[in-house]
């Protein structure tokens, strides 16, 4: 932390003080200033940042700042928000620290943090228990049919329809984060068999609730082993176009594929082609590699593919847990220890 007498806090998730008691903030430090100024990317910029952030055309779209967040951002040492301006070290030099307000943190590569020494810790598990809900809701939805059902309702039919039996399946859980965590205690209730890989796996490990954990090299053995895939793995460079034509081909056949991660680990192409060819008997996508997913686009067509606009993570107490994690972090910067959630920007999460 500075030795400087203020700490002044930029918080500018819109809205903020409408939905946290901000007064929380100065009132845990005599030398902490808040300001409170509004600065939020566009979807399509957040989206389009992650994906390309070196990208000349990109800059030239990002809004201009105002003269209050230009001086928002000359003060700040801390910000709390979902995005922040390319190279954000020029326009506030004295940041040292992010909070950001997703456990995503792709945008932020634009940001150019790492080469700042700027530190970035995200909301990794807030949005986790409302996730892995709305995960089992689409299985229990696809399995059971109860589109099926709700149009028989509608035709006034009396025609018996069952769905399939959940129980003793296998799920694969691609990514045991937070989120995927979160999703095998939820299996583990339906009496789900849990497959899982984690990206830091090592020989012997096991966790909680998971029947097997595997290493990332062993992502096809556990497609091909799986009765329904839930992609929940952080979005890096390296997981790009994770589920490409080969992986869906190496899903078992009839298996169910869930996207609750980001939109550029999948290629779309290939999980359409694996729709339409009925290799997978459905599919699910909370994300898309172009938000807001745009009328003309293919995939609103694609059979058995049930698409949501990103949104997963339910709103009910999401900003008070973040804005609690905020404080207990806040409260370790002035004590100088070390955060929670600490991003790893080499990584990219």
């Amino acid at each position: 932390m500075t030795s400087a007498e203020r700490v002044v806090v930029h918080l500018a998730y819109p809205g903020l003080e409408k939905l946290v008691d901000v007064a929380r903030v100065s009132a845990l430090d005599p030398r902490i200033e808040t300001v409170l100024c509004p600065y939020m990317d566009d979807m399509d910029l957040r989206t389009a940042k992650r994906l390309q952030p070196a990208s000349r055309e990109l800059r030239a779209r990002a809004p201009k700042l105002t003269p209050e967040q230009s001086a928002a951002f000359a003060r700040a040492e801390i910000l709390l928000g979902l995005d922040a301006p390319f190279d954000v070290a020029e326009v506030a030099p004295g940041l040292r620290w992010i909070q950001a307000m997703g456990s995503g943190v792709g945008q932020f590569a634009a940001s150019r943090l790492r080469e700042s020494g700027i530190l970035l810790t995200n909301a990794a598990g807030v949005g986790a228990p409302s996730i892995a809900e709305f995960v089992i809701g689409r299985i229990l939805a696809i399995w059971k049919d109860f589109a099926a059902l709700d149009a028989l309702q509608r035709e006034r039919r009396w025609t018996r329809h069952q769905g399939r039996l959940l129980s003793g399946a296998t799920i694969g859980i691609v990514g045991l984060g937070a989120i995927g965590a979160a999703v095998a205690r939820r299996a583990k209730a339906f009496d789900l068999r849990v497959i899982a890989n984690r990206r830091s796996w090592r020989p012997g490990a096991t966790a909680p609730c998971v029947d097997e954990l595997l290493g990332p090299d062993r992502l096809h053995e556990l497609l091909g082993r799986s009765d329904v895939v839930v992609l929940a793995a952080a979005g890096t460079p390296e997981t790009e176009n994770l589920m490409n034509a080969a992986a869906f081909h190496a899903m078992k056949p009839g298996s169910v594929f869930i996207n609750v991660a980001r939109g550029n680990m999948v290629d779309e192409k290939a999980l359409a082609e694996a729709l339409r060819s009925e290799h997978l008997s459905a599919a699910a996508t909370d994300v898309a590699l172009e938000e807001p997913l745009p009328p003309e686009s293919p995939l609103w067509d694609v059979p058995n593919l049930l698409i949501s606009p990103h949104s997963s993570a339910s709103q009910d107490r999401y900003f008070e847990m973040i804005f609690e994690i905020f404080l207990a972090n806040l409260e370790a910067y002035l004590a100088g220890r070390p955060l929670a959630n600490l991003c790893d920007l080499a990584k990219g999460y």
